[in-house]
């Protein structure tokens, strides 16, 4: 595959994870995105591209991290974005609440029309110093600001809620 064309596409790819950076005024999704990997494969009539190795995806405040991250993008457009390890992790930073965002589970799906993440095994939902929220399964709707957990039929374990107190 072209190297500009590599480029474009690993760009266009993360543009839809929208969120803004704290350290600089510029949208994340018009900053570089910055991937490694031990390795690379590229389906591009399929429309996937599959990471494998310490994978680490960066743009702005946004990180993905994984065991092994698949993308989604058929006719290059996002679809989605799968992330898969030991543990599969998320950071983000959330410029309303001035605040880090941070994810991780067995399994990560991120929805780039619909803006949700599906957190599956050990999932964990976090605001350091504010809230923390632990399940079997999380679904975090970026765009309406919800979560919804529960447990799942291999993993039937409780759901668990720490609020910490507003600092007045």
């Amino acid at each position: 595959m072209n190297p500009k064309l590599l480029t474009v596409l690993c760009m266009s790819i993360l543009f839809n994870l929208v969120s803004f950076s704290a350290h600089a005024n510029t949208p994340d999704d018009q900053q570089p995105v910055h991937i490694s990997a031990d390795s690379l494969d590229i389906q591009d009539q399929k429309g996937i591209s599959v990471y494998k190795g310490s994978v680490e995806i960066t743009q702005g405040s946004l990180t993905l991290n994984g065991d092994t991250i698949t993308i989604h993008h058929p006719d290059r457009a996002l679809l989605s974005i799968d992330v898969i390890g030991q543990q599969a992790r998320f950071k983000r930073f959330d410029v309303e609440e001035q605040a880090w965002i941070k994810g991780q589970a067995d399994s990560i799906n991120y929805n780039a029309q619909k803006k949700t993440l599906l957190l599956i095994g050990n999932a964990k939902v976090e605001q350091p110093g504010k809230h923390l929220i632990t399940g079997p399964k999380l679904f975090y709707d970026t765009l309406n600001k919800t979560l919804k957990a529960q447990s799942t039929p291999q993993e039937k374990k409780r759901i668990s809620v720490t609020l910490m107190p507003e600092a007045k």
